[in-house]
C-alpha cells in the first residue's frame, strides 16, 4: 500500500542485523521486529520489564497501554533471538532503569527521534526505500499473520483497538492469494 512503511523479507532482516553497529542497535532493532512494538513503545521499556531482578531475562514483556478510554495490557513472549540480543547486551546497561538509557535525553531514555535516526541510517545504506521504524512492527505483524496466526492473537500483541485497525497493518503478498485459490478443492 503507498505511503506505508516497508515489509521486510527474511534476507533484508538479517542484512539489517548484521550491519547494526552496536549490540544497543541490534537490540532496538530485535525487540521491534520480534514483538511487534510501536518504537514509541520500544523506547519506554525499563529494565526491569526484560530482566529479573536475578539478571535473567524474562519469558514475556508486559506491555501497559493507555488508550483514551482504557488501559490495555498485552503480554508479548520473549522470542529466542530476542533473548540472544537482550543476553549480549546486558552487560552494557546493568543498573539502568531504562533499556535504551540516553544521556543526551531529557526523559533518559532513547527519544523516537534517536531511534529514529539510528535505524533509518542503516536502512538508507542498505537502499531500503520506504523502510522507517515502522516497519518493524509491520513487518512482525504480517509475518504472524501470514503464518495463520489467528488475528485475535495478533491484536493481543499488538495492542491494536480494533481487528478492522489491525487489518490496515498487514499486506497481502500476492503469493497469499495464490496460495488461496489454489486451496480450493471442488
Amino acid at each position: 500500500m503507498p505511503g506505508q512503511a516497508r515489509i521486510l523479507s527474511s534476507k533484508e532482516i538479517s542484512r539489517i542485523q548484521k550491519f547494526l553497529p552496536t549490540a544497543r542497535d541490534k537490540t532496538l532493532f530485535a525487540v521491534g521486529i520480534y514483538s511487534g512494538l510501536r518504537v514509541g513503545e520500544i523506547v519506554q521499556l525499563r529494565y526491569d520489564q526484560l530482566y529479573t531482578e536475578s539478571g535473567g531475562i524474562r519469558s514475556v514483556l508486559k506491555i501497559k497501554r493507555s488508550k483514551r478510554k482504557n488501559t490495555v495490557f498485552s503480554d508479548i513472549p520473549t522470542h529466542p533471538k530476542l533473548r540472544d540480543a537482550l543476553a549480549t547486551y546486558k552487560d552494557e546497561i546493568d543498573d539502568c532503569k531504562w533499556l535504551f538509557p540516553s544521556k543526551e535525553s531529557a526523559t533518559g531514555h532513547l527519544t523516537r527521534a534517536q531511534a529514529h535516526n539510528i535505524l533509518k541510517k542503516v536502512f538508507d545504506s542498505l537502499d531500503l526505500e520506504d523502510a522507517s521504524t515502522h516497519s518493524m512492527r509491520r513487518t512482525c505483524l504480517t509475518n504472524m499473520s501470514r503464518a495463520g496466526v489467528p488475528l485475535r492473537t495478533i491484536q493481543e500483541i499488538s495492542g491494536h483497538s480494533s481487528l478492522s485497525a489491525l487489518q490496515a497493518y498487514l499486506a497481502v503478498d500476492p503469493d497469499d492469494k495464490r496460495r488461496a485459490i489454489n486451496l480450493l478443492r471442488y
